[in-house]
């Protein structure tokens, strides 16, 4: 008697290849994580796939805007570390 019928089927059309639904869910996870929750699991999972990658696309350029500011900012562009005169409080 052989076992295993379902394992020697290899799927041609139906479902996904595992190695794509490791990069689905990388995507899922970048958008819900990283748009510090602008995005649900089933919104993104539910979104066609030229809207998903849209949204990669402007979440990583605006990221790389942000940390390029964040870079200026902390350089010396506000002058640095300010020392903090204290309060004229007599005691």
């Amino acid at each position: 008697m052989k076992k295993g019928w379902a394992s020697q089927w290899v799927r041609t059309f139906f479902g996904l290849a595992p190695e794509y639904k490791v990069v689905i869910h990388d995507e899922i996870f970048s958008l819900c994580y990283y748009s510090n929750g602008g995005f649900t699991h089933s919104e993104v999972y539910d979104l066609p796939v030229y809207l998903r990658r849209f949204y990669l696309r402007k979440l990583t350029t605006t990221k790389q805007e942000e940390a390029a500011q964040h870079e200026a900012a902390s350089k010396g562009g506000g002058g640095g570390a300010k020392q903090v005169s204290r309060p004229g409080i007599n005691r």
